[in-house]
């Protein structure tokens, strides 16, 4: 081929079939492309061998350490869930626990431990805004915590504001016994003696509110006043509820009051209704609760011997011979059999 031949001819442009065309030949420097890459590729062939080794290692290490990381978070998550430290932890922790209170309240606590009160507040409403409406023991969990709060770092308007809202929000009777407590926790006695006054008068006719007010006094050790809101009880409550008032304002009594008294106001019912097996049973109880053996077999005594239907003297048997197993001897289990016996021969005779 002549050099006048291998001359670059001229482009055709779009100015006239619209594209661009080079006709010079280029075989030559394809082929001697091509020749100097399979070269190359040669020359690098050990390289890349190395290149993948070294990747293999690489990747083996790089798992290795994102094994080490993956551990490393597991452990404070774990650290977190056991014993967050600060804001963030408790934000993880509510964020995967949005209805636990007990979280909630531990969140508050961290902030007012850092004397932040404003911030306990603010975790407190949004704890409320948050925790499901269907899950109502924490959400009240959550305002006696607030309650709390504002008993002993807010203000009277602000504890009243609190009050009232979470009076609206929940039930009355809970709300007031949750204040109740808090003001004996706080030994804050003009506002419990008010607070009772107005539980009295406003549940007049709900003996556990007057139970409740009466445990109170009881471990303020007022024992004149709790016992003061028995009389009350006694003339607010209908007849039907009498026994059960006394017995278990007894049983008040027997652990956090007197035990003496107990045992008397105990002693009066059953002078009165000798024939109520449920009085007996909790006036045994609470003897052999108490350590008082004796007394209690004693009252067992007294119980059987009196002529009751099958039904119950087999209860008051069978509690007999259960303290006796326990506290008593071979003799005195011996004395129940014979007790028991006595009975049957008795109810036999009479159907004859």
């Amino acid at each position: 081929m002549s050099k006048k031949t291998m001359q670059k001819r001229p482009i055709l442009t779009n100015e006239g079939f619209g594209f661009e065309w080079d006709v010079t030949p280029n075989y030559f420097n394809k082929n001697n492309s091509e020749s100097e890459d399979s070269d190359k590729d040669e020359d690098n062939e050990p390289n890349k061998k190395k290149m993948r080794k070294l990747n293999k290692t690489q990747q083996l290490e790089e798992q290795k350490q994102e094994e080490l990381r993956l551990r490393k978070v597991e452990e404070e998550l774990t650290q977190i869930e056991t014993n967050p430290q600060n804001a963030d932890h408790f934000d993880r922790l509510v964020l995967s626990n949005p209805n636990s209170s007990f979280i909630w309240i531990k969140y508050m606590a961290c902030h007012l431990q850092a004397t932040e009160v404003e911030k306990a507040r603010a975790t407190a409403k949004r704890a409320l805004s948050i925790i499901d409406t269907r899950e109502e023991q924490e959400k009240l969990n959550i305002w006696t915590a607030l309650l709390n709060l504002e008993n002993l770092y807010g203000t009277k308007e602000s504890f009243k504001q609190t009050m009232d809202e979470a009076l609206r929000s929940n039930d009355e009777y809970q709300i007031y016994i949750k204040i109740l407590d808090i003001f004996a926790e706080s030994n804050k006695l003009k506002e419990l003696e008010e607070l009772i006054t107005k539980i009295n008068r406003k549940f007049r006719d709900s003996l556990d509110a007057y139970l409740h007010c009466a445990t109170v006094y009881f471990k303020l050790n007022k024992s004149g006043k709790a016992r003061f809101i028995l009389q009350k009880a006694l003339s607010n409550l209908p007849t039907k509820l009498h026994v059960t008032m006394i017995s278990r304002f007894a049983l008040v009594e027997n652990s956090d009051g007197s035990p003496e008294e107990a045992q008397t106001l105990f002693e009066h019912v059953l002078t009165s209704y000798p024939s109520r097996i449920d009085v007996w049973s909790l006036y045994v109880d609470m003897l052999i609760k108490s350590n008082r053996i004796d007394l209690a077999r004693h009252a067992l005594e007294r119980a059987t011997i009196q002529k009751l239907a099958p039904k119950k003297m087999k209860s008051l048997f069978n509690k007999w011979m259960m303290l006796e197993g326990k506290y008593g001897t071979s003799e005195s289990v011996d004395k129940v059999k014979e007790c028991m016996n006595n009975y049957v021969d008795l109810i036999l005779k009479n159907k004859k």
